[in-house]
């Protein structure tokens, strides 16, 4: 983000709090693909660090299985 001369004292103070929210919008989506570029490198990391667990994928045919079958894959703790 650049600023760009301009001259102020000639705009209306509409025009003003219109370029003023204009840049404003910028830096709060800049500072939220920072938040972001962050959350992925955490993510990266992690998934560098945690084991993989060979067999613990889901199963493709969810199918063939009874009800009472999945709901015992839950974790159905009373909160």
């Amino acid at each position: 983000m650049t600023r760009k001369p301009s001259k102020q004292s000639d705009a209306t103070p509409a025009a003003q709090v219109a370029h003023l929210m204009g840049e404003m919008t910028e830096v709060a989506l800049a500072g939220q693909v920072v938040g972001l570029k962050i959350l992925a490198a955490k993510m990266e990391a992690l998934s560098q660090v945690m084991p993989v667990l060979v067999g613990a994928e889901p199963q493709a045919d969810a199918e063939g299985r009874t009800d009472a079958e999945i709901e015992a894959d839950f974790d159905n703790m009373p909160v």
